[in-house]
């Protein structure tokens, strides 16, 4: 019975896991057309994901580049040159930061790609 039970958790979990690569995914590629015009995806992020991109987004306007606002944002630890353009502290990753990439980091990093450029909270 010991085994059954495991074997159930782990479908669960890998029904979940499938369920968020999904959303992702949608989140990525849910492209629409509203009279005529393309229209990108809307992104249902958590508020702790969107507060992260934001922090480090805003650094674009004094001078940071996409990349490297990608590359603190998905950071685990404050990057060795960090220090040397930031306008801001180093803001570390939270659990539940950590918790929404979950097992697909770079659909991830597309999801928050998106979100970057087509507006994120500016379009809320």
């Amino acid at each position: 019975m010991r085994g059954k039970s495991w074997i159930f958790k782990n479908k669960l979990e890998l029904v979940k896991m499938m369920e968020d690569l999904k959303k992702k995914v949608n989140e990525v590629y849910g492209w629409s057309v509203e009279d005529g015009k393309p229209k990108p995806p809307k992104q249902d992020l958590p508020q702790s994901v969107k507060d992260r991109a934001d922090y480090f987004w805003e650094m674009t306007e004094d001078g940071m580049t996409f990349m490297g606002a990608m590359e603190c944002i998905f950071a685990d630890e404050k990057p060795k040159d960090y220090d040397l353009g930031a306008t801001k502290d180093w803001l570390p990753k939270s659990k539940e930061f950590d918790d929404w990439i979950g097992y697909s980091p770079g659909m991830s990093q597309l999801v928050i790609a998106v979100y970057l450029i087509y507006g994120g909270s500016k379009n809320e």
